[in-house]
């Protein structure tokens, strides 16, 4: 009896192992609000070591957005990208919400026995939002494949004319789930990102829209980017792996035809408000528009068709973070990281910024580039670096550069046991002006002080403040100091008594001889 308990004991836990442990089904239908987010919930309980569930915002009808974080590279590693993926932000086409369910699907599944899947979870940091736009969803209708119900959001906002737009004023109020994301960009640094569509086959690249006043006659104009070599081989890299989109085959009589399966996204049809604009511009974030089915809400039975037609498509684009360079930017002196917008790769008019962390990434062709570092306190930095021909790995493989930089040394006019520095510096974007150093050179015939004391600035003012590093700084008050032009030649300035004494004498040998 003793033995039956203790074997009964047994394949009891072993049930309840498996039970917890094992992965969520998930079958090839449509999931509304309710299952999906069981489902996203199920499948962070189910792999806690490889996922991560979060939130970015919620709706006006309350529903989350629910975000699933796919790595298994340790949180301390640095130089890993950060990919994410979107659909459903037209509520009415939803094939895009089931295709990234089975993504995360596959991942999770794959890890041990696919190479693909394994590299790519221990090398990249991918999120998942399955849905923007789950209000409209709610309201859409299986089959519609062109007009229906859904397309907005609850206020009947197109999302994908909601964001802020660089190129013309964009008069539509701000919405939450626009908000959500842009917070999302704000807080985090996205390499890399697709936004999946329906109602045509096709990869659609910025830019996709136009200034004011250009001629809007069909064939629309492109729209062309600082990075189109890169958006156009993006575009390029999903759409020769997808079966068909490469044929660039029209969805019905009235679409045109796609050379090679892509387009620019204003030669197509140009719009304002767009999201994959807004992410390159204002957060350097490289994101291209995925239209993947000719049907915006496809019937069930076509799902598991789309899904093969995508998956070695969407795998071989989240690769393509690793293509181009990477590396730090930290302190010379104290190798502290430095946190700073101003990076550019010259030639290239589109900045991108570090991560908390001073880590950078940018996806370049194989070529030789140089990377523009500036940043506030700093002298700037120029590093020149090569983006090599893929090899014969398996995987592509970023140029790495630690960046170090020198903190800027501000050069000081001594005047007696005070220390004379330049005050109210602008902020870090004005550049009509000389630097302190520039300007202050002259005044101390090439003396520099020492750094510690010293942080870069702007010149705008001719003010001056004193540093309490003499003895007797504290008993003489500033405004008996004078500005720079009333500085002597050998950088000594006269003292208000001084100027007034020989104000005075001028001013009686004047009366003297009138």
């Amino acid at each position: 009896m003793l033995v039956d308990s203790k074997q009964l004991w047994l394949w009891w836990s072993i049930l309840l192992f498996v039970g917890v442990y094992s992965t969520p089904i998930l079958n090839f239908e449509y999931h509304n609000y309710s299952a999906l987010s069981q489902y996203l919930h199920n499948m962070a309980t189910a792999y806690p070591n490889m996922t991560r569930l979060y939130s970015i915002g919620e709706t006006l009808r309350k529903h989350k957005l629910w975000v699933l974080e796919l790595s298994t590279a340790p949180k301390s590693s640095f130089g890993i990208p950060s990919v994410k993926l979107i659909a459903n932000i037209h509520g009415n086409e939803a094939a895009g919400r089931e295709i990234l369910l089975h993504l995360i699907q596959f991942f999770v599944t794959n890890y041990t026995n696919d190479e693909t899947v394994h590299w790519l979870l221990e090398n990249t940091r991918i999120h998942v939002l399955p849905s923007l736009n789950p209000d409209g969803f709610e309201i859409s209708v299986e089959g519609k494949c062109e007009i229906g119900p859904g397309r907005e959001n609850a206020r009947f906002v197109d999302l994908n004319r909601s964001f802020p737009d660089h190129f013309q004023s964009n008069t539509k109020p701000r919405q939450y789930e626009t908000q959500a994301i842009e917070d999302w960009l704000s807080n985090n640094t996205f390499v890399l990102s697709a936004s999946l569509h329906g109602g045509a086959l096709v990869a659609n690249y910025p830019y996709e829209n136009v200034m004011e006043n250009t001629d809007m006659r069909e064939p629309y104009p492109p729209s062309i980017s600082p990075d189109d070599d890169v958006f156009q081989h993006l575009a390029v890299v999903y759409a020769s792996t997808h079966p068909t989109m490469h044929f660039g085959y029209p969805c019905n009589r009235m679409d045109r035809e796609f050379q090679g399966g892509i387009t620019n996204g204003a030669a197509w049809y140009p719009l304002t408000g767009g999201m994959q604009d807004y992410n390159y511009i204002y957060h350097g974030c490289m994101e291209i528009t995925l239209e993947i089915s000719c049907c915006k809400y496809p019937l069930t039975h076509d799902l598991p068709t789309l899904w093969d037609d995508n998956r070695d498509a969407l795998l071989k684009y989240i690769s393509q973070a690793h293509q181009g360079v990477r590396g730090v930017i930290r302190d010379n002196n104290t190798h502290q990281p430095v946190l700073t917008s101003g990076l550019k790769i010259e030639g290239r008019d589109s900045y991108f910024r570090t991560s908390s962390r001073g880590e950078f990434w940018r996806i370049l062709l194989p070529g030789t580039y140089q990377l523009q570092v500036q940043a506030t306190g700093y002298e700037p930095q120029t590093i020149k670096f090569t983006v090599p021909q893929k090899r014969l790995e398996k995987h592509l493989t970023p140029t790495w550069l630690d960046v170090n930089m020198p903190p800027v040394v501000r050069k000081a006019t001594v005047v007696s046991d005070q220390v004379l520095l330049p005050t109210n510096p602008p902020d870090e974007a004005s550049t009509v002006h000389y630097t302190a150093t520039q300007k202050m050179v002259g005044l101390t015939n090439g003396h520099t002080l020492s750094p510690a004391l010293f942080t870069e600035i702007t010149l705008t003012s001719t003010d001056f403040v004193k540093l309490s590093n003499t003895p007797e700084a504290d008993s003489h008050k500033p405004e008996k100091l004078l500005s720079v032009e009333d500085a002597g030649s050998d950088g000594i300035m006269w003292t208000s008594m001084k100027y007034m004494v020989i104000l005075n004498m001028i001013f009686v040998f004047v009366l003297l001889f009138i």
